[in-house]
């Protein structure tokens, strides 16, 4: 009898092993080439935080952001049979070029030159250099290289969307973004990195060039709602920003030292959701949210030279918060509808979606009363030369826009 309780723990031994094997998409060798034994655990620093008070932006208010605008450049989008958009989920623009990430066929990239030119759209497929499954996508300054991450590959190509090369790698993540001296990377909670032992807990993943793991940061918020947005690292200036779903705090990485720290924490405890409804099911999470009026963050956040930008959910109302910050004088202005008192003036354009320099980028969709523009007084002559003949159907328009000081 003793021997066949030996013999089954045996065979259960076995089986528990050819599991986790069969659990980790990697090889020995891939895992090794991260050289684990070497890297250090990031501590947040909290010396220098900066609490944000929101609590005063919590419910539906109207704030007049046609008088917070300084200056506005208008960047129409060729429309073309192969540039037609989708939903847009990312914008990177650069000196030269402009790479818009947006839902076609569940992940695509388009690229336009700086004047709206189309260039190129990436082939849809599992050819070399084609997309299929992509997550997120980066510009590598340095090297003047697209990246984007599909699947358990980063793909690299020139600026202009000729393919370079594809590397695979040994960790799953969901966003990532360039830095000088490599890249880094933010994982999904419980996204499912055992295979690096105790390093598999946290979320942030810094790499030197070659991939060699670095040091790890933010530790995973466990059994919470599976429900997020589209990006946590925003890069701006060589300035890396992150943030976390459910979670109050925006952190800044530091590339030069290697070091994190706690930037901004949002306050908006007066309607906050209670912490057990993201730790419950997706049911429970649904229920709070829409029938309670509950705010909470899932991550969304920008940054330019002068300002910050912090924005709420709140599915009771079916709004969108968002608040803009001055740098200089700490001052909030901000709200659920952003007002334009003269529609003369400026588009009638969304919330930002992405940062340049000192820039916001957000779009607005060419519609019959662009023609009311053409007397604006903010808009340059040229840009409203660019308006003309557009119509419903044309792709958005991109807008870049500077708030003044407040």
């Amino acid at each position: 009898m003793q021997k066949y309780i030996i013999l089954i723990l045996i065979i259960f031994f076995i089986s528990c092993v050819n599991q986790q094997n069969k659990s980790s998409h990697f090889t020995e060798e891939q895992i090794a080439s991260l050289h684990l034994d070497f890297t250090t655990i990031l501590h947040t620093e909290i010396d220098s935080v900066i609490k944000v008070d929101l609590n005063p932006f919590l419910k539906r208010q109207s704030f007049d952001f046609g008088s917070l605008v300084k200056e506005i450049k208008l960047i129409p989008l060729e429309t073309t049979d192969e540039s037609l958009l989708d939903v847009i989920y990312k914008v990177i623009a650069t000196d030269s070029h402009i790479y818009i990430y947006d839902r076609f066929k569940g992940g695509g990239i388009a690229i336009f030159d700086r004047e709206g030119e189309f260039i190129i759209r990436i082939s849809y497929g599992q050819g070399p250099g084609e997309l299929i499954r992509l997550y997120d996508i980066a510009y590598d300054a340095d090297n003047d290289e697209l990246v984007a991450y599909q699947h358990s590959f980063l793909l690299f190509f020139t600026a202009s969307g000729q393919f370079i090369r594809k590397t695979r790698l040994p960790f799953g993540f969901y966003n990532l973004a360039v830095i000088p001296d490599g890249y880094i990377f933010k994982a999904l909670d419980g996204q499912g990195n055992g295979h690096l032992g105790l390093l598999g807990d946290y979320t942030l993943f810094v790499t030197d060039k070659n991939f060699k793991l670095k040091s790890v940061a933010i530790p995973v918020l466990s059994d919470i709602v599976n429900y997020g947005g589209y990006n946590y690292l925003y890069p701006n200036n060589n300035a890396i920003k992150i943030t976390q779903k459910y979670t109050d705090t925006v952190y800044h990485y530091i590339s030069e030292t290697n070091r994190l720290e706690a930037k901004y924490i949002m306050d908006y405890s007066k309607k906050k959701l209670p912490e057990r409804y993201i730790k419950g099911s997706m049911n429970e999470f649904e229920s709070a949210t829409t029938q309670n009026d509950y705010y909470y963050h899932l991550g969304e956040y920008l940054e330019t030279i002068s300002q910050n930008t912090f924005f709420l959910k709140n599915d009771f109302t079916g709004l969108q918060t968002i608040v803009y910050r001055d740098k200089n004088t700490g001052n909030l202005t901000g709200g659920t509808d952003a007002i334009c008192d003269d529609r003369n003036e400026i588009p009638a354009m969304t919330f930002p979606v992405a940062t340049s320099d000192n820039w916001f980028i957000s779009f607005y969709f060419p519609d019959k009363n662009d023609s009311l523009l053409y007397n604006s007084s903010i808009i340059t002559e040229e840009d409203k030369e660019k308006l003309k003949g557009l119509s419903e159907d044309d792709n958005p328009v991109l807008v870049f826009f500077q708030l003044k000081d407040f």
